[in-house]
């Protein structure tokens, strides 16, 4: 081989060094990217559920702080059923962070786990004709009902084993309800009650079903926070469900999920 071909040779080896350096460099570059980026979404994911916990926290704080003030007064039944119009629905900041905070009164809907299934037929006969309605009862409370739970004029005794419905979600993933019936219905249910029917605050649709105890206070309070990081699309909401009790909210359960 002379001297031009091995100039040659070398050439092209060289060639290929830069292209094979080149692209380890542009993998290094975009596995550095996507690092930066994973941790820059769990930074935001730690920060959106902190803030979404403070806001819970706030919340409950600031209830209790106006039921022990309103202790004795007929002040207190009025706040109490007209707390949710008047929650503040503005962001406020938390660092880098954000949150948000909204609250339902549970009393004002029918629970789903603790309504009967004449209850639920009377309510579903809203929305659709009474044999529908009539399946759409019976369904609910199959699924809920497990073991060997009796039924007698609408009362239902449940057994030990009996699994409640969760979310409203389930009514239409587990084929409960029909899409078009559910979308019309669900602003009047719930799964976070304990069978209490505020009659301040429940519409005509829920009380004409309602056969649990009524009350003219909620029982039961719903609050939704949600917490962000300014300039990142995740956000992350938890639901916690409260029980008044006195000048008290008693914590039930809540659920939490990445928007």
């Amino acid at each position: 081989m002379n001297l031009q071909s091995r100039r040659g040779v070398a050439l092209v080896l060289v060639l290929w060094i830069v292209v094979i350096l080149g692209g380890v460099s542009a993998g290094v570059v975009r596995s550095a990217r996507t690092s930066t980026g994973i941790a820059a979404n769990a930074r935001a994911g730690v920060m959106a559920r902190a803030a979404a916990e403070s806001g819970i926290e706030a919340l409950v704080a600031a209830i209790e702080d106006s039921l022990s003030r309103l202790e004795g007064t007929d002040q207190r039944k009025d706040w109490l059923n007209t707390l949710v119009a008047e929650t503040e629905r503005d962001s406020f900041a938390l660092g880098d962070a954000r949150f948000s905070v909204t609250l339902v009164d549970v009393s004002a809907r029918l629970d789903v786990n603790a309504a009967t299934e004449s209850s639920l037929q009377t309510f579903f006969g809203q929305f659709t004709d009474p044999g529908e309605a009539a399946a759409i009862a019976r369904a609910i409370r199959s699924a809920i009902d497990s073991g060997d739970g009796t039924r007698d004029r609408g009362v239902t005794f449940r057994p030990r084993n009996a699994t409640p419905i969760r979310s409203l979600d389930e009514l239409h993933n587990r084929r409960l309800v029909p899409p078009g019936i559910l979308a019309r219905a669900a602003q009047y249910l719930t799964v976070d009650g304990d069978g209490v029917i505020n009659s301040r605050t429940a519409s005509d649709t829920v009380l004409a079903a309602a056969t649990g105890e009524l009350r003219d206070a909620p029982s039961r309070l719903l609050l939704i926070s949600r917490g962000w990081v300014s300039g990142h699309p995740l956000t992350h909401e938890i639901q916690a469900v409260y029980a008044i009790s006195g000048n008290r909210l008693v914590f039930s359960h809540w659920r939490e999920r990445s928007l």
